[in-house]
């Protein structure tokens, strides 16, 4: 497993961020599509149902593959509701986890293997 120092952590954050950004507009594109679906269900018959079924596997299809991205780099989720990642660490010498949130410039918070209980906040 790939251990990231913060800098080459921070240094990813561009590219989860853009990863991000895509699963969030596939989110809100998904929540008005999935309104007007419906609106207008009562009145589709089979196929044009179909139609509309085929398109939630699109986009849930979608969703995985940025989620997938954003996995590929050793990285991962701290559950299954939030958006905070969880980067495998090491932080002078010592073996932890970089925690960060999308709406986080620059990763702050470093847990060491050893603490389990108290982050040390890298910014004040």
């Amino acid at each position: 497993m790939k251990r990231y120092t913060l800098e080459e952590a921070n240094q990813l954050l561009p590219i989860l961020s853009k990863e991000f950004d895509s699963l969030h507009n596939l989110q809100r594109e998904f929540d008005l599509w999935y309104e007007s679906f419906q609106q207008v269900e009562p009145h589709l018959n089979a196929d044009e149902k179909a139609e509309w079924e085929k398109r939630i596997q699109y986009m849930e299809l979608e969703a995985e593959i940025f989620i997938s991205n954003i996995l590929s780099h050793g990285v991962w989720f701290e559950d299954a509701f939030s958006s905070t990642l969880h980067f495998p660490a090491i932080l002078n010498g010592e073996k932890g986890i970089f925690k960060w949130h999308p709406e986080e410039p620059l990763i702050t918070v470093y847990q060491s293997t050893e603490e389990k209980i108290t982050p040390l906040n890298l910014v004040n």
